[in-house]
């Protein structure tokens, strides 16, 4: 698989999960691994956490695809 396929799927993902955090989708945060945040931060807490991890992960796919970072390996 080529590795750009990974970097525009973790870009995707991590739009995803910015809008979902932005959105505070309901649907979004009834997942269980979305309910461990929501009991060790709260609600808004895990709506920051999820909207900077998933700024994080675009803006870090973003920087690769450009070749702004470059990287050796995935592995």
């Amino acid at each position: 698989m080529n590795t750009d396929v990974l970097f525009y799927l973790m870009m995707g993902v991590g739009a995803l999960i910015f809008v979902a955090a932005i959105s505070n989708w309901e649907w979004f945060f009834k997942q269980r691994r979305a309910q461990v945040m929501i009991k060790l931060m709260g609600r808004t807490g895990a709506r920051v956490f999820y909207g900077l991890l998933g700024a994080f992960f675009s803006i870090f796919a973003w920087m690769v695809l450009s070749g702004r970072l470059v990287i050796d390996s995935i592995f």
